[in-house]
This record gives structure tokens, sequence and C-alpha cells, in this order.
């Protein structure tokens, strides 16, 4: 990972208090999470401890600051406490099982914590940049399953299923890309990572027509880089 990724992923939890902004403490963590996913995904367990410890400690601050007073509009949320207490619990989890050295296990008892955070704003009616990313990636999840198990190039309903859900995936990008903070409108890295989405997708219905496995192939394998790059980066 370059020194600006380090950088980004590396600040200090955001301040907490009654007035504090609940979003920003919790993007703060929750770039610390993304660190730690990306360090236990590449076996550097440690690295991927300490990033856990800088959650764990934002995520103390959300709790101390908001647990008890919910901002709106979360006030009327009656699993508000329990999903802020169950985010801890998986964070020290995946802590717990990090300090004995299992990667693979630290990375499964985090994995709920995306999820959980996810479902605290569907219910209450928000939506933010990162659930945008979420559903991004999760088009991405549908169409890397071609990366194993490429279509029947011989029928055309087959290969019309892939560039479909190639179109969907890209469809998904786009509007990231245009719901994205402004900082991140005008970040070099950032749309760079988007651009290189935007041309590797749209070279997947030539390669399909073409019947070329291996450039499918290699597409999905680049188009899974940019996608773990940018929830990693900005996610």
């Amino acid at each position: 990972m370059g020194a600006a990724a380090l950088c980004l992923l590396s600040m200090a939890p955001a301040a907490v208090g009654a007035s504090g902004n609940f979003d920003t403490a919790v993007a703060a963590v929750y770039a610390h999470y993304r660190e730690a996913a990306f360090y236990l995904r590449t076996g550097n367990v440690g690295a991927g401890a300490i990033a856990l410890e800088q959650a764990i400690a934002g995520w103390q601050a959300v709790r101390e600051g908001f647990r008890d007073d919910p901002p709106q509009p979360y006030a009327e949320d009656a699993q508000w406490a329990a999903d802020l207490d169950t985010v801890a619990a998986e964070l020290k989890a995946g802590l717990a099982d990090a300090d004995r050295g299992d990667g693979p296990a630290a990375a499964k008892a985090l994995a709920p914590v995306r999820t959980t955070l996810a479902a605290l704003r569907r219910r209450n009616g928000q939506w933010r940049f990162s659930d945008c990313v979420d559903a991004m990636n999760a088009e991405m999840d549908l169409l890397w399953v071609y990366r194993h198990e490429p279509p029947d190039f011989g029928s055309v309903q087959a290969v019309d299923r892939a560039k479909a859900q190639a179109a969907v995936t890209l469809h998904w990008y786009k509007r990231c890309r245009a719901e994205a903070p402004a900082a991140l409108q005008g970040d070099v890295a950032f749309n760079r990572l988007m651009d290189g989405s935007f041309a590797s997708l749209s070279l997947i219905p030539e390669a399909l027509n073409e019947k070329n496995e291996m450039h499918f192939i290699n597409i999905l394998r680049e188009m899974r880089s940019f996608d773990r790059m940018i929830w990693l980066r900005f996610g």
C-alpha cells in the first residue's frame, strides 16, 4: 500500500461528544476497519492487529458519545444500543484472533461489522457513500463468479447474462462516482481507479462476443483489484 493510502487510513479517531458528528466518527473507525481487513487478507496479521486496536479505541469513543444519546434520525431505533455493542464485540473478537496469529479467523470475525453498520443505516432510512460502495462491491462479487465459472460461449442466453451483469456492475460504478463526496470528486487516485474500472468493464462485451475466455478472465482479475482498492481507500 502506498504512503498516501496509509496516511488516509491512519487518521486518529474523531473527537466524539454529545454534539459530535456520528457519521464522521463512524467513518474514522471504518477506515481503520478497512485497513485491518486489508492487512489480514494479505497475511500481515501484526499490522492488522494494530489497525484493529485503533478501530476499537475509536468505536469506544463512538459508544461513549452516542450509545445513550442517539442522534437523529436514529433516536427511535430500538436496536441502536444493541448494534453499537455488537460492533464493539465483533471488533474485539477479531483482535483476539489476530493476537493469536490467526488471520483467517480474525477476518471472519470482522466480516459482520460491515453488514451491521449498513443494516443500521438502512433500517433508519439512511444512505451514505459507503452504502453505495457496498452495493457496487456486491455486483462485482456476482460478476467475479464468472472468474471460475465462465459462461457457456456457445449459449447466447449465457453470454447475455454475463453481459447483463457487467452492465449492472458498470451502472453501480457510475452511480457511486456520481454520489461520491465533493472531496473525492476531485481526488486524483479515486478518479484514476474509477476511470480504470469503467475502461475494464467496457471491454467485457467485446471479450464475450469474441468468445475470448482468457481475455474475459483477465478483465475480471483487473476489476477485482480495482474493486478491492476502491473499498479499501474510499469505502
